[in-house]
């Protein structure tokens, strides 16, 4: 059966619907993004010669003869120029001067020893630190760019005095061995425990020339081969 009537319309039972027209969709637009700029808020020009822009240490290591060392910290908002190395903002650079146990020969070195501790660490260490003004800084930069030799006496104990002296009022007298420095520093309030934060070897330089024709150049492979003496 299919349900009709008579004498009137046909009732088929059955229901019908109208088709509905769907609204035409619009696809969603993608906005062009703009990456972050990751330029320094600051520039060197920025600060004042009194404003504190760094931290320097002086730092030691007793095996053996021993090492003595300089490692500068940037807590400013833009690079700083130490010496002829680049330092970028909250990264740090460690200046020593060797000779016989670095394949590059005798000389000033950038980042040497931040490689190699953390690389092999330290031992018997100790470090005293000092914040620096801008017009400090400059002044040590200028001396760091003086230096590109090694020898019995201006050793590395003599270069790092050196350079801490010029910015720190608690003087440290450089005599011959670096177990020399180290007991001035304790004397002074210093610290034994010395971290240097993680570098990679294209970091690690050799500073040739002095004064304005001081430059760097990227170390060999072998200089960075043995822990620290």
């Amino acid at each position: 059966m299919t349900g009709t009537t008579t004498g009137g319309d046909e009732t088929t039972g059955e229901t019908t619907t109208e088709p509905t027209t769907d609204e035409p969709t619009t696809e969603p637009t993608t906005e062009p993004t703009t990456e972050p700029t990751t330029e320094p808020s600051k520039t060197f020009d920025d600060y004042n010669d009194s404003d504190k822009i760094a931290v320097m240490y002086i730092c030691t290591q007793q095996v053996g003869l021993g090492h003595a060392w300089i490692y500068i910290e940037d807590t400013a908002e833009c690079d700083l120029k130490v010496g002829c190395y680049d330092l970028k903002p909250d990264c740090g650079v460690s200046m020593g001067t060797f000779l016989l146990s670095r394949s590059d020969g005798g000389g000033l070195y950038y980042n040497v020893e931040a490689y190699c501790a953390n690389k092999w660490g330290l031992k018997n260490k100790s470090w005293l630190k000092t914040e620096l003004t801008k017009k400090q800084l400059i002044k040590v930069s200028d001396r760091i760019k003086q230096w590109n030799y090694w020898d019995l006496y201006f050793n590395c104990t003599f270069f790092a005095a050196e350079i801490w002296n010029c910015a720190s009022k608690k003087k440290i007298i450089p005599l011959m061995f670096p177990f020399f420095i180290k007991w001035q520093i304790l004397a002074k309030g210093g610290n034994k425990d010395v971290e240097m934060k993680p570098v990679e070897k294209t970091d690690c330089f050799k500073q040739r020339g002095s004064g304005k024709n001081a430059h760097i150049v990227q170390v060999k492979e072998g200089t960075l081969d043995s822990k620290l003496f």
